[in-house]
């Protein structure tokens, strides 16, 4: 894989109203356009748009997205490969479901 092209996993954040939050390392290498820089409670959040490409869902999109690594170190307390955060708007892309004891999603009905 080119170091533009990753398959990364992410903790689903339905209360998270960013697309997808990822470390600043990652933003670099998979940033194509960069974006505004916004304060949270977690601190800087450094914006950048990013491309996501899920072939399984049929979904190609470039969205906005999140650079916080103190973010980041959070989810990786629920498991230590997770690479981010994916949050409400990108749900909003797909369909999902679930409860505490499981998580599902595919691609959404109009797309």
């Amino acid at each position: 894989m080119s170091d533009r092209i990753q398959e990364l996993e992410f903790l689903v954040d339905t209360g998270n109203p960013c697309a997808i939050i990822v470390d600043s390392m990652t933003m670099q290498s998979l940033r194509w356009r960069d974006s505004v820089i916004t304060d949270s409670d977690f601190g800087i959040l450094e914006g950048g748009w990013l491309r996501i490409a899920i072939p399984e869902l049929a979904l190609d999109v470039r969205t906005l997205g999140y650079a916080n690594d103190s973010i980041v170190n959070v989810g990786k307390r629920s498991h230590p490969e997770f690479a981010g955060l994916v949050g409400l708007p990108f749900l909003r892309m797909v369909e999902y479901g679930g409860d505490g004891g499981w998580f599902w999603i595919r691609s959404s009905a109009d797309g």
